[in-house]
């Protein structure tokens, strides 16, 4: 009798535990969505409100800076929330930044000119609140990955955190769906003159809608629970991890491929509108977002975009523990490397067909997503042992944001200065470089525990590497 009770508590407590993975699993998944949402959703709004405040295409400083403070604020909250889900743990620092993520989505859709005399100066306002954005769905990139990859076995670990990742796509659909549903319903700044509703409501629904996924997520998510000081002692800092000499190649490979892939994938996301629109040769106007034809309707060509690159993360999820992490990473910058290359040279002659020009674009989408963007999301989580792993997670992904930094921060400028072409042919270089990289300093652990998993003295050992400074061979690094 005691052995068969037994055996239903430990029945009991492995639903139990199942359960709390999958409802951790699920949350991860949503915030997800939240976060790709959230960060894209500016290059929409960004032009709706250039057409309002601006008169069109004239606050090219202003735009860039709206854009570049969101990401700032996702690299701080990277490194800060990283640590945070050692220190804390994983599910309460995930409401934290859910707190954050929703309270700069409302501010932001409440954004008004600082100076009433400077209408433009609305971009000034929606710096500070989408830093404050940035924040939280920046720290929601190491949470993320980790809390779905702790929660998987080995032969299943890629696709499941590769499933979670896949909601980034959704997120970036849902940006033109929502956006043409508020710009057909409420219309936007070129409309005034046929006296259509309060005109901006359309914009501040645009941005106020990235609170919602977190509003309904806010009931199921875990409170913080204090963990012993004596954990929390013993958590090596983010500069103790980084002097790590065990961990310097993962880092390499995992935050180096990040930070090349996001300059492309940031600058082209952030700024398709400014891309296209040069494409499209639409002119230093008005930008039409909800024009009567494909070629003047913004709304309708993001959505061909995000359509186009959204199967890559499915067919990423189906090969990524079958082919492995490293190899689609390699063969995403090589796909990467030749469609940008060949926009590069023959833009002038496929400008004349916008159909294929977009179709092409497009599939820089697929391959980003059946490539690095799916795998720098995954390897971070597996490559370095459980007392370090969200830290150094939100280190690489940090990284990652300083590349999408650049490439904010440069696209434009570049495109004015240089052409697309350029532009295009910078991407190219960053997928070559994004391959070497992936080749000497990525390990795929497909199939294999994640990194320190199994291994007690792994974990202590290295602690204690790194509380004394000792420089860990390769050896012990493999052993892990």
């Amino acid at each position: 009798m005691a052995a068969s009770a037994e055996i239903v508590s430990t029945s009991s407590r492995a639903e139990d535990g199942n359960s709390k993975q999958a409802r951790a699993t699920m949350i991860a998944a949503i915030s997800n969505l939240s976060t790709a949402y959230n960060l894209v959703n500016c290059n929409l709004t960004n032009e709706v409100m250039e057409n309002e405040f601006c008169g069109g295409d004239h606050c090219n400083a202003s735009v860039t800076a709206t854009s570049t403070s969101c990401l700032a604020g996702a690299i701080f909250g990277q490194l800060t929330f990283g640590y945070v889900g050692d220190w804390l743990g994983r599910g309460p620092a995930l409401h934290l930044t859910m707190v954050m993520s929703i309270t700069g989505a409302l501010v932001s859709a409440f954004a008004v000119p600082l100076d009433p005399k400077n209408p433009a100066s609305v971009f000034i306002f929606l710096c500070i609140s989408r830093f404050i954005l940035g924040v939280g769905v920046g720290g929601v990139y190491p949470l993320a990955a980790t809390v779905a990859a702790e929660g998987s076995d080995s032969s299943s670990r890629g696709q499941s955190v590769a499933m979670v990742f896949s909601m980034q796509g959704v997120g970036q659909l849902m940006v033109p769906l929502v956006g043409m549903a508020c710009l057909y319903a409420f219309g936007d700044e070129m409309d005034r003159a046929e006296d259509r509703p309060i005109p901006g409501l359309s914009w501040r629904l645009i941005l106020g809608f990235g609170a919602l996924p977190g509003l309904l997520l806010m009931p199921f998510q875990e409170r913080a629970q204090d963990q012993p000081r004596e954990e929390r002692a013993q958590q090596p800092s983010l500069l103790e991890a980084l002097r790590n000499r065990a961990y310097w190649r993962s880092i390499v490979g995992c935050a180096g491929g990040w930070f090349l892939f996001d300059i492309t994938f940031y600058g082209n996301s952030l700024f398709s509108p400014s891309v296209l629109h040069s494409v499209f040769h639409a002119g230093t106007g008005e930008t039409p977002v909800i024009g009567d034809s494909i070629k003047n309707n913004l709304c309708w060509q993001l959505t061909i975009l995000a359509l186009l690159g959204l199967p890559g993360y499915y067919v990423a999820v189906c090969y990524m523990d079958k082919l492995g992490r490293k190899v689609i990473q390699i063969q995403g910058f090589a796909m990467m490397a030749l469609l940008y290359l060949g926009l590069a040279l023959f833009l002038d002659k496929m400008e004349e067909l916008p159909a294929l020009l977009l179709f092409v674009y497009g599939l820089t989408y697929f391959f980003s997503n059946f490539g690095p963007n799916s795998t720098t999301f995954i390897l971070p989580s597996e490559s370095f042992p459980r007392e370090v792993r969200s830290t150094l997670n939100g280190f690489c992904a940090a990284s990652g944001k300083m590349g999408a930094v650049v490439g904010s921060a440069l696209f434009k400028p570049l495109i004015l200065a240089f052409g697309t072409s350029f532009v295009f042919l910078c991407c190219a270089v960053c997928a070559v470089l994004g391959i070497i990289i992936t080749t000497f300093c990525v390990e795929d652990r497909r199939g294999q525990q994640m990194m320190g998993e199994g291994t007690a003295e792994c974990l202590a050992s290295a602690r204690h590497d790194v509380d004394l400074g000792v420089e860990s061979t390769q050896a012990s690094q493999s052993s892990c």
